[in-house]
């Protein structure tokens, strides 16, 4: 999206026009957000998954993340971590460092593949080189266990 809209007590309304006319991704993740918070809005889980679904088809990382975490958890969705770990993969590819730390998380413990120390270390190092403090100590417990 080329131009930046402040969606701060933008009306349910207009972000939803906003997304549907101009498929404007950044508005699909705060109505997914509103919807999964109840921030101005009654909270509806399954809405704000959609919401955030549609975003991640339009690349944008944030909601290939929230979209990933919501498939872990089963929040909105049936739990699925094997259609996480494509969202996180996706969402890793373009840089973002939270979905290179679940990655990891997910092969470390095996939730969705088969448990990977080698592969869930490849993910927090990559992680931790765009600064994600929750994978540098990802390292250091995987360091420390492995000692």
């Amino acid at each position: 999206m080329s131009e930046y809209h402040d969606y701060e007590g933008m009306k349910i309304r207009n972000l939803v026009r906003l997304a549907d006319r101009d498929y404007d991704s950044e508005a699909m993740c705060e109505l997914g957000f509103r919807y999964c918070s109840g921030y101005d809005v009654r909270p509806n889980q399954r809405k704000g998954f959609m919401w955030l679904l549609s975003a991640a088809y339009l690349d944008e990382p944030t909601a290939q993340y929230l979209v990933g975490t919501m498939l872990v958890f089963g929040k909105g969705v049936a739990r699925n971590f094997e259609e996480a770990i494509y969202w996180f993969k996706i969402a890793g590819d373009q840089g973002h460092a939270a979905s290179l730390n679940e990655l990891g998380i997910l092969h470390a413990e095996g939730m969705g593949v088969e448990a990977d120390f080698a592969k869930a270390k490849g993910y927090w190092q990559k992680a931790a080189e765009l600064g994600c403090e929750e994978a540098e100590e990802n390292l250091k417990q995987l360091e420390e266990m492995q000692n």
